[in-house]
């Protein structure tokens, strides 16, 4: 079981993650309401999303892996693990919802 420490930096880990997140993505707002006028529009922003969604997963598990080191536990690669799947979970239902959802082009406000 790991020390009140380990327990300190695995979750500062973690919630560590929406920022790497949000520094190579746009709001889940933004995705959901802004994909643009045209199917072809909302799919160039669906790949780049994706390839954002990726870059962020890679930068998060190098960081979980560096608080498991440091630890010597497990919790920190694990608890990172689960923040990125549930923001990609949230993330793809943003782009589900955009989809679904009223179209808007910025550049025709």
């Amino acid at each position: 079981m790991p020390t009140a420490e380990g327990w300190g930096i695995a979750l500062l880990v973690a919630f560590e993650v929406p920022n790497l997140f949000s520094g190579l993505l746009p709001s889940l707002f933004t995705i959901s309401t802004f994909t643009g006028a045209s199917e072809e529009k909302a799919e160039h922003a669906k790949k780049w999303i994706r390839k954002g969604e990726v870059q962020a997963g890679v930068v998060s598990m190098g960081l979980g892996l560096g608080g498991s080191i440091v630890t010597r536990s497990p919790w920190p690669l694990l608890l990172t693990i689960l923040m990125i799947m549930w923001l990609g979970w949230q993330y793809e239902s943003a782009l589900r919802g955009a989809a679904h959802g009223p179209r808007m082009d910025m550049a025709n406000q």
